[in-house]
């Protein structure tokens, strides 16, 4: 008769694809105990990974041949005691939350996407005083580390200087505690009045509390008045938090805003070489650029994938290869690529900070008018898509269109800065649609469309 383990095994072969069984189940060993059945994974990545993917099926199948039994799960490798990293600064001097050690200047990757919020943080280190810093980005995009590499900068290169790096949630509890405990001043003195720098993460989460804003704001007022130095990361701009208070939206918009764009194709091999390296691995260059086109968009998702990547290999004992890596996508990456003209309306939309909505309804502000005619422009250009069809989809006829190529062209021609930022968002939609072949071919950009769109009819 099959013991519990080989049912299992034989259970989870049947319905799970063969890579997937070999790469993660059949390392596994299984143990039977009285009550529970014990999972044994040869690192803590595999058991990461197999809970993330695979509990569901794990639990269902211990369901069906041995309800009465429960699930432990156990990593085999010995882990030695833990080794507090040396920090080169005296730990008293972070209030708040302790800046991650990964999180450093040295670490973080430069590219195009992310290079003026890279230079004006290291700035900072020149002059502190008076320094307001506001870095937006979506999640994953490298935000917190690059806030976080400053506050270790500054700890190390000035003197006494003390840092306090809080979240807004972080800002929020701890102002409820002090208020419910009658100890406001002891906050005040402690967060901020003590502090040199004042690091506050996510600032889109402040609730829409009168009093927690009007705390936040006297607190502004006073870093800023005694020049201390100031960095806020968000989701979003000032101006886009409509749920805090305007006089609050115009203090976090003091200082430098400065946007950090999704990673460009160069810059995602950058971070999968240095994430490989940092694994003590060197990834074939074949393998390298199909990451690269294949994981967009946050960060971690790529590093991840890295990890897992050389895990995989690890597992089966076998060299990293391009066969394993479609394997790795195929299992992480969707199943296919969205709709390619919500995929260029949603870049747009990013690069300019607007809702769809936006786009589709019927106002001619500026701010909504320029996004929507350069979504006129990139959906004739990437797709087969007729005026008449485009004009529909945004509820406009196809003289609106026509109207639209036109305005794109012309201020293509007079404007260096619309130029640019159109050159990086087409470079940004090619990477999107599977086209990085055709730019960097040198095909035409931008200036070189209108007329042939036009011309499609």
């Amino acid at each position: 008769m099959s013991s519990l383990s080989q049912k299992v095994r034989n259970y989870l072969r049947e319905r799970l694809p063969d890579s997937a069984f070999r790469v993660w189940i059949a390392p596994l060993r299984f143990e039977e105990r009285a009550s529970f059945l014990r999972v044994i994974f040869p690192n803590a990545f595999s058991r990461e990974w197999v809970e993330e993917n695979y509990r569901d099926i794990l639990t269902e199948a211990l369901q069906e041949l041995a309800p009465e039994r429960k699930i432990e799960w156990v990593v085999e490798e010995e882990q030695g005691p833990p080794v507090q990293m040396a920090l080169p600064y005296e730990p008293t001097r972070v209030l708040g939350r302790k800046l991650s050690p990964r999180f450093t200047f040295e670490e973080f990757v430069v590219g195009d996407c992310n290079r003026l919020a890279y230079r004006v943080c290291r700035r900072v280190l020149e002059d502190p005083r008076g320094q307001i810093i506001y870095l937006t980005a979506e999640s994953g995009l490298g935000k917190s580390h690059l806030s976080q590499a400053l506050g270790h900068a500054l700890l190390q290169e000035k003197e006494n200087l003390r840092v306090c790096y809080l979240t807004a949630r972080d800002f929020t509890t701890r102002l409820i505690q002090a208020l419910k405990g009658g100890q406001m001043e002891n906050f005040k003195e402690g967060l901020w009045r003590s502090c040199d720098v004042l690091m506050l993460d996510e600032v889109h989460r402040i609730p829409p509390r009168e009093f927690t804003q009007g705390e936040l704001a006297l607190a502004l007022d006073h870093l800023y008045e005694e020049e201390k130095v100031v960095v806020f990361t968000a989701l979003r701009r000032p101006h886009e938090l409509s749920h805090l208070d305007a006089s609050l939206r115009s203090r976090l918009a003091a200082g430098m805003i400065v946007r950090i764009n999704p990673p460009d194709y160069e810059t995602r091999k950058n971070i999968i070489r240095r994430k490989a390296q940092r694994q003590g691995q060197r990834l074939p260059e074949e393998v390298v650029e199909f990451l690269a086109r294949r994981l967009r968009g946050d960060i971690r998702r790529i590093e991840s994938a890295v990890v897992g990547l050389i895990a995989r290999a690890s597992l089966l004992r076998e060299p990293v290869s391009l066969t394993l890596a479609r394997e790795l996508v195929a299992e992480i990456a969707p199943p296919q690529d969205p709709d390619r003209v919500e995929l260029i309306i949603q870049t747009v939309c990013r690069a300019f900070h607007v809702d769809p909505e936006e786009l589709y309804s019927r106002s001619r502000k500026k701010r909504v008018s320029e996004p929507r005619q350069v979504a006129m422009f990139f959906l004739r250009k990437f797709t087969s898509q007729s005026l008449t069809a485009i004009g529909e989809r945004f509820q406009r006829d196809h003289a609106t269109v026509v109207y639209a190529l036109h305005a794109v062209e012309r201020k293509l021609a007079s404007s260096d800065r619309f130029r640019y930022r159109l050159e990086y968002l087409e470079k940004e939609l090619k990477e999107c649609l599977h086209l990085e072949e055709d730019f960097q071919g040198g095909k035409e950009g931008p200036a070189e469309a209108p007329q042939r769109a036009l011309a499609r009819g």
